[in-house]
């Protein structure tokens, strides 16, 4: 039997830490979201009557979605896509059973580097990063990438009725900072931190937030066959896209 050295199991402890810290905080931006996943991925099991074979996680971060869906869909295939080599980096340790790969959402280059096609996308709190118009452009790029049938999700800030509004802190904290302060005093994620301050430099997020109406709206507008609204906590909400 293989033996797992003191250091593999160091580094093992220090990625479980910051992907518990990353689930609490997320929990923290996004209530109810353990609700949230259960039903999105009913849903998809009923759309498609089977779990999806094929997945993409759309700015799947450190791969928490993702080892989710491989614990309920252990032989599907799961793609996790970011930009930031932090995330990667705790994506390809935290959920060794994803494809992890790295690419840039706010060029359309990044469907080169998606493979596919899929049977499920997701996209969670990811588009809010983005300007309005290249949320528009993202619906039409995912669509493009989902076999005939597939179905995308996308769970985000989509507040009643205001069209627009910029998500608040969970109160009042910035759980995020300290997420990343708590990291950066890692010296083992030195070398990652310093090559995600050269990528994302000049970068920042949009933070869109547009009502479900919009949401359906965009999908409609690119193609999409049918959308729907099948989870709602507070000024979040899960959106189901079928696509032709």
């Amino acid at each position: 039997m293989k033996r797992t050295t003191q250091p593999a199991r160091n580094a093992a402890d220090r990625t479980d830490r910051w992907l518990r810290g990353w689930e609490s905080m997320m929990d923290a931006y996004l209530p109810g979201r353990g609700d949230m996943m259960m039903v999105a991925l009913q849903a998809v099991e009923a759309a498609l009557g089977r779990p999806p074979s094929t997945v993409l996680d759309v700015g799947g971060g450190p791969g928490t979605t993702a080892r989710a869906l491989l614990r309920r869909w252990p032989g599907s295939r799961v793609t996790v896509l970011d930009l930031d080599p932090v995330l990667l980096h705790l994506a390809t340790r935290g959920a060794p059973g994803a494809v992890v790969r790295p690419a840039d959402l706010g060029t359309a280059r990044w469907c080169l580097d998606a493979g596919g096609p899929y049977e499920l996308a997701l996209a969670v709190m990811t588009l809010h990063y983005f300007p309005e118009g290249r949320v528009r452009q993202l619906y039409a790029q995912i669509r493009r990438l989902l076999r005939p049938g597939g179905v995308l999700l996308v769970a985000d800030a989509m507040p009643q009725p205001s069209p627009r509004v910029r998500p608040e802190r969970p109160n009042g904290q910035d759980l995020w900072g300290q997420w990343w302060r708590a990291l950066a005093s890692d010296p083992a994620m030195a070398a990652l931190l310093e090559q995600r301050a050269r990528t994302l430099a000049g970068r920042s997020s949009a933070e869109f937030a547009a009502s479900v109406e919009w949401h359906r709206a965009a999908a409609s507008d690119a193609g999409y066959a049918e959308s729907r609204l099948v989870w709602r906590r507070g000024d979040h909400a899960l959106l189901a896209a079928r696509n032709t």
